[in-house]
C-alpha cells in the first residue's frame, strides 16, 4: 500500500473569462506508485486553461503523463483539447530519463520511495505559500518532517519508507542501493562542512538542512546536485558502476557535498539577484568554497587544489577566448564553474596580498553577505568585484583583463597578473582541453543542433548525437580519433587530426579497434587549446 500525499497549492489560476482570487487553493493529491506519482489537480473553479509557474517544457514532456481523457499538456498549459472547461484533471509523473544541465529533476526514484519536485505543481502567478498534507501508509513518512500533518511543497520532498530516513547533523535520506562507504562520507563531509562554513561566514542555518542520495545506474557515468529551499541538498550518482567506490570516488563525493552545501548560504539563505546572467557568480563561490572546505578536511593537497585550479583557468581561457566574462558571461556548461572559480581565486589572492594574509575570501564573502542582509538578502557581480578589487586602474589588473574583451595576448597577461599575486602558472598542454576541442570539431562536421560528449567513463566517450549527427547518430561510444586513442592518447590524436581536415580528409572514429563512423572533415581545426599549470595557487 502505497497511500497519497494531499497538497494544496494557494495559486492564481488563469481562466479565459474570469480569474479566481490567489487566495483560493487549489488541491492536488499526490499517490505514489510502483511507476511514479499520480498527481490529481481538484480546482475550487472550472476554468479554461490551467498555466503551471515554471513551463521547463524539456522535463514535462519528459516526464508529465496526462492521464485524463480529454486533455493536453502543451506550452505549461493544461486544456482540454476541445476547449471546454474543467475543474479536475490528473498527470503521472514518471522519472527524468535523462540528466538536464541547471534544471531540477521532477522526480527521482530512492530506495523505494521518490524524490519529488514540488515547485513544478505550482500554478502561474501562484505566490502564496504550498501547503502539502500528508498521509503516508505504514512504514512510510516524509522529509523534510511533516509538521502537524503538513509538508512543505516549495523544494524538494521525500515520501518513502522511514527506514530510508536517518538523523545526525543533517536528516540523510538514501536507500539500502546505497553503500555504506558512500553514506558514511557524505554524513561525515557534511557535518564538517557545516561546521566550516558556519565558523568562516559567522552564521550558521536556521533550520537543519536533509540531504537526499539517490544513485542512477541507468544515465551515462557522472553525478549531479542542487539545494532547494528547505534546505534541502540533492546529490545524484549516475551510471551502472554508481555504487561502486574507491577511495577517490569517496573523495570526489566529500567535495560535491561541500560544493552544494555553500549553496546552503549563498542560494539559500542569501540570494544573488541576477542568478541567470550571472551563474558564474554563486556556482564559482560554492566550487572554490568547496575546494577550500576540501583543503581543509584534508581530502585535497596543495597540489591537487593547485591542479583543480589549472583546469579551471584553462577551461574559462577556452571558452571565453576573447570575449569578457562581463558583457558575454556563460550560462550553462563547463564554463559557468570554470569562469566563477576563476574569478574567487583572483578575488582570495587580491584579499591575502592587501591583508599580507590577514584575511581570504570567506572575509570577503561574509562582508558581502552582510551587506546583502541589509538589502533584503540579495547581492549582485558588481557588489562582489568592487569588494575584489575591480576598480584597480591598471590595465593589466586580473580582474580587469577577466571581466573585459581582450586580444591574443590576454590570457598569458592573466597568467602573468597571477604570479604578481603570489601563485605559480606555466603554460603547458592539456589533454582534458584538447580533448574536448578535437571532439567538438568532429562533431561540428555532421551535427545540426546539439551536440556534445559525456566523461565520467576513464575507457571511452560517449557522444550526445541522439538524431542530429548523420553518421554518428545514437550517442555512439568511442575511444580512438584519427588513428590515436582519445582517452591516453590525446594529444597525439589532436595532432593527427589538423593536417587531415587542413585537407579536407576523412577522420575514422572507433571503438575497441572496431570503425564506429567516418567523417569527411571540412573545415580546419582551431589552434591548439591554451593551458596552463598552477604550480603554486597562493
Amino acid at each position: 500500500m502505497l497511500g497519497y500525499v494531499s497538497v494544496l497549492l494557494a495559486t492564481a489560476l488563469l481562466a479565459t473569462a474570469a480569474a479566481t482570487e490567489p487566495s483560493v487553493p487549489t488541491r492536488v493529491e499526490l499517490k505514489p506508485t510502483v511507476g511514479g506519482v499520480e498527481a490529481t489537480f481538484t480546482l475550487p473553479a472550472p476554468v479554461a486553461r490551467f498555466e503551471l509557474e515554471e513551463a521547463v517544457e524539456d522535463v514535462r514532456a519528459d516526464t508529465w503523463h496526462v492521464q485524463t481523457p480529454g486533455m493536453a499538456l502543451a506550452q505549461g498549459a493544461v486544456s482540454r483539447t476541445d476547449g471546454a472547461s474543467f475543474a479536475t484533471f490528473s498527470v503521472l509523473v514518471t522519472p527524468d530519463s535523462r540528466p538536464r544541465d541547471r534544471r531540477y529533476p521532477a522526480l527521482t526514484a530512492i530506495g523505494g520511495g521518490w524524490q519529488i519536485y514540488g515547485p513544478y505543481f505550482k500554478a502561474a502567478e501562484g505566490r502564496s505559500p504550498i501547503e502539502g498534507h500528508v498521509a503516508p501508509p505504514k512504514g512510510w513518512t516524509t522529509a523534510p518532517q511533516a509538521k502537524s500533518g503538513r509538508v512543505a511543497l516549495d523544494g524538494y520532498v521525500y515520501v518513502g519508507p522511514a527506514n530510508n530516513i536517518a538523523a545526525g547533523s543533517a536528516t540523510f535520506v538514501t536507500g539500502p542501493e546505497t553503500p555504506t562507504a558512500m553514506r558514511d562520507a557524505v554524513a561525515k563531509a557534511a557535518s564538517q562542512a557545516t561546521a566550516y562554513y558556519t565558523k568562516r561566514l559567522g552564521m550558521g542555518l536556521k533550520a537543519k538542512p536533509t540531504v537526499m542520495i539517490a544513485l542512477v545506474p541507468g544515465f551515462n557515468p557522472g553525478w549531479q546536485g542542487d539545494t532547494t529551499a528547505g534546505p534541502v541538498a540533492s546529490l545524484r550518482f549516475f551510471g551502472p558502476k554508481a555504487a561502486q567506490m574507491d577511495s577517490d570516488d569517496t573523495d570526489r563525493a566529500v567535495q560535491f557535498v561541500n560544493h552544494e552545501f555553500f549553496h546552503f548560504w549563498n542560494s539559500r539563505t542569501f540570494t544573488s539577484r541576477n542568478s541567470g546572467k550571472e551563474a558564474w557568480l554563486h556556482e564559482g563561490m560554492a566550487e572554490y568554497a568547496a575546494l577550500l572546505a576540501s583543503r581543509q578536511a584534508g581530502v585535497m593537497s596543495e597540489a591537487q587544489v593547485g591542479e583543480a585550479l589549472s583546469g579551471r583557468l584553462t577551461g574559462c581561457a577556452n571558452a571565453l577566448k576573447a570575449k569578457g566574462l562581463d558583457a558575454d558571461p556563460p550560462r550553462r556548461g563547463g564554463a559557468v564553474y570554470d569562469c566563477g572559480v576563476l574569478v574567487q581565486w583572483i578575488a582570495d589572492l587580491q584579499v591575502r596580498r592587501a591583508s599580507n594574509g590577514s584575511r581570504d575570501v570567506f572575509d570577503l564573502w561574509r562582508a558581502l553577505f552582510a551587506e546583502a542582509a541589509r538589502n533584503g538578502g540579495a547581492y549582485d557581480g558588481a557588489g562582489f568585484l568592487a569588494r575584489a578589487g575591480l576598480d584597480d586602474p591598471a590595465a593589466d589588473a586580473p580582474l580587469n583583463l577577466l571581466m573585459r574583451p581582450g586580444g591574443p595576448d590576454r590570457w598569458p597577461r592573466l597568467a602573468q597578473a597571477l604570479e604578481g599575486l603570489g601563485a605559480k602558472v606555466t603554460p603547458t598542454r592539456s589533454g582534458e582541453a584538447e580533448r574536448e576541442a578535437l571532439v567538438m570539431h568532429v562533431l561540428g562536421q555532421v551535427c545540426k543542433g546539439g551536440r556534445g560528449f559525456y566523461g565520467g567513463d576513464p575507457e571511452a566517450l560517449k557522444l550526445d548525437t541522439r538524431d542530429r549527427c548523420g553518421v554518428l547518430n545514437g550517442d555512439p561510444t568511442v575511444d580512438t580519433i584519427a588513428g590515436h586513442n582519445i582517452m591516453t592518447d590525446v594529444q597525439a590524436a589532436f595532432d593527427a587530426a589538423g593536417p587531415i581536415c587542413a585537407a579536407q580528409g576523412d577522420i575514422v572514429l572507433s571503438l575497441k579497434g572496431k570503425a564506429v563512423a567516418t567523417v569527411t572533415c571540412k573545415t580546419p581545426m582551431s589552434p591548439r587549446p591554451l593551458a596552463w599549470t598552477v604550480e603554486r595557487w597562493r
